[in-house]
């Protein structure tokens, strides 16, 4: 049963204890298992299932040993990771340990994309249901297939990490779609440009700075979370796409440093 009040708190509690720093530095050198995957072993299905629909936030080791297990234990599955292994690498199933090493790096990467989604789907509904708002939030592995990441009546949003000033103002125009510039800024060096004397464009630095801490909160251990100020705004402009848009682009601009 969904209680858009608590589930929220639940969620925030645990993005906060995901060792972050511990996971990038063992998998930051971890890439080769970078191919396309196949349907029957993509993780999409399983991540929704247990954080979203069941609400059941497992920590990363023991959500992939379970989704593992799951491949490894499904006929179809199995085939198809068999497959996969030796067409790119020409390795059967016995020497699992490098695969294994490699294909949890992988899922570790859209696991926490999946979360940062999901974080705009809690925040979402706790806003709708703190203040009787009727709107209907759809967010499943079908829609994160075609690149929608949250459905809201007719409207689809996708959420555009970005990690650059430059790169806020072109993340509201990615697609036909409402795309929603999620800000994973490196808030200490933005500090060091703006006291340095090098630098020459400090409003700019300091406007984005502000712009973050007006639309984004971030954890104590590094997890970036939207603030209530970013989906109140969206929510109250939901009924006008084109008011939506524009809503969205002035943010963009404001993260930009305009």
């Amino acid at each position: 049963m969904k209680e858009p009040l608590k589930d929220l708190q639940r969620f925030r509690d645990f993005l906060s204890s995901i060792p972050l720093d511990k996971y990038r530095e063992e998998l930051k050198n971890i890439k080769w298992v970078e191919q396309d995957l196949p349907k029957e072993i993509l993780p999409l299905s399983s991540i929704f299932r247990y954080y979203w629909e069941e609400r059941n936030f497992l920590n990363f080791e023991e959500w992939f040993e379970n989704f593992w297990q799951h491949i490894n234990n499904n006929q179809e599955s199995k085939r198809a990771l068999e497959d996969f292994k030796k067409y790119y690498f020409n390795r059967d199933l016995g020497e699992n340990d490098w695969f294994k090493k490699g294909f949890k790096a992988r899922m570790y990467r859209t696991w926490v994309s999946v979360l940062t989604q999901l974080d705009f789907c809690y925040l979402f509904e706790y806003i709708c249901d703190k203040e009787s708002k009727n709107l209907k939030l759809e967010c499943n592995s079908e829609l994160d297939r075609k690149g929608i990441d949250a459905r809201v009546n007719e409207i689809n949003f996708q959420i555009a990490k970005i990690t650059q000033r430059k790169e806020a103002r072109s993340a509201s125009k990615k697609k036909s779609l409402i795309t929603i510039p999620y800000a994973v800024f490196n808030l200490e060096d933005f500090e060091r440009k703006i006291g340095s004397k090098r630098v020459k464009d400090k409003t700019g630095y300091q406007n984005s700075l502000q712009a973050f801490h007006r639309y984004f909160i971030r954890l104590n251990n590094g997890f970036v979370v939207f603030h209530e100020n970013y989906l109140r705004t969206i929510i109250e402009n939901i009924s006008d796409i084109e008011k939506l848009k524009k809503v969205v682009e002035e943010i963009s601009g404001e993260l930009a440093g305009g």
